[in-house]
């Protein structure tokens, strides 16, 4: 019998804890979910900011290596030529002479899209300017100012501009022109 009398000590406690009417109200079940549904709340917003983050920074970054990417192939591509070869149009058109000698429109906003003659170089740009560059004394060309702007259809994402001068090959830039004359 002493084996069954730690049993029974346990029974007797057991009823005594189920007699005891103790327990959760349903005021404060009620508060307690409602807590727990503010805490939730909050870190479902803070998981929300960190996405539109992230996506706002990837697209910000997609934008800016397309600007470059577009504009070290232009650079590469008319720092071949001499300034005789290479023309930009009122319209910031630039044209390319061929080897007939004729002007052959090569860089050119189309929409929303920069093109290197028939195919895109970038897409979703907002402005494509394109000037001359003289130089100081004698105004002839020594290269063309390029500038490609950016504005993004998201929320988050600021615009970009890019602009780089390009000065061909052979052509002095105007502070060297300016510098051999003594000015300076």
């Amino acid at each position: 019998m002493r084996k069954w009398k730690p049993f029974c000590h346990l029974r007797k406690r057991l009823k005594a804890l189920l007699k005891n009417e103790t327990g959760v109200t349903l005021v404060e079940l009620l508060a307690a979910i409602a807590i727990l549904g503010i805490v939730i709340a909050l870190a479902g917003s803070i998981h929300i900011f960190g996405q539109r983050q992230f996506l706002s920074q990837t697209e910000s970054a997609g934008q800016a290596n397309d600007l470059s990417h577009a504009l070290t192939v232009m650079s590469t591509d008319l720092r071949r030529f001499s300034p005789d070869q290479v023309k930009v149009t009122s319209k910031n058109v630039i044209e390319i002479s061929n080897s007939d000698g004729d002007f052959v429109p090569t860089y050119m906003q189309s929409g929303t899209q920069l093109m290197q003659g028939d195919a895109v170089l970038i897409d979703y740009i907002s402005e494509f300017i394109a000037e001359d560059v003289y130089d100081e004394v004698n105004a002839n060309i020594v290269g063309v100012d390029i500038s490609i702007i950016v504005k993004s259809a998201s929320p988050g994402v600021e615009a970009k501009t890019y602009q780089t001068k390009i000065y061909f090959r052979g052509a002095q830039p105007p502070e060297a022109t300016a510098t051999t004359d003594g000015g300076g």
